[in-house]
């Protein structure tokens, strides 16, 4: 079995137990997985991470097969409403920029290419992102892995923060 290590700081991972994840097939049929949950050892970080399929994102229901189709624009046969369709297309734009960004700076890591010409990208979301992960059937699952095994998948984006304090 291959060792599990902390995506944040690379440390060893210990098993600390399971829990249910729902998820939606590309039929419409529900999913329920039990996904092992895993701290970090490192007492510095102590983090603790869930173990998911390279099927489903973080925070998605909808396996990555139906997410393709629907963010490009292939949904006849896919199983879901318009408002969910359309929401998971404002989700997209909202993010796509962080997704594009992480890639090209996981492309930089990883190829030391310092000299990107960034005006040789597409200017479309998509085709910047098939520029790093091409742009066959499981491009969406590329992208989620390099980002999540990389730590630059976009965890939380906050709307405001308060400086009145809560009481």
């Amino acid at each position: 079995m291959e060792k599990s290590c902390c995506p944040l700081c690379q440390e060893a991972c210990k098993v600390i137990g399971s829990r249910k994840r729902q998820g939606i097939r590309e039929n419409g049929e529900p999913l329920t997985l039990v996904v092992r949950r895993l701290r970090c050892q490192n007492p510095q970080c102590r983090k603790i991470h869930h173990e998911l399929p390279d099927f489903l994102m973080p925070f998605k229901r909808h396996i990555t097969e139906t997410l393709e189709k629907v963010l490009q624009e292939t949904t006849e046969d896919v199983p879901m409403e318009d408002t969910t369709i359309r929401r998971i297309r404002q989700w997209f734009a909202r993010r796509a920029d962080a997704l594009v960004g992480g890639l090209l700076s996981a492309y930089v890591a990883a190829t030391e290419d310092f000299g990107v010409d960034l005006s040789t990208l597409p200017q479309a979301i998509l085709p910047r992102i098939f520029f790093f992960v091409g742009s066959s059937a499981g491009w969406l699952k590329k992208v989620v892995q390099i980002l999540v095994q990389t730590n630059r998948w976009p965890q939380t984006q906050l709307a405001s923060v308060s400086t009145i304090p809560f009481r």
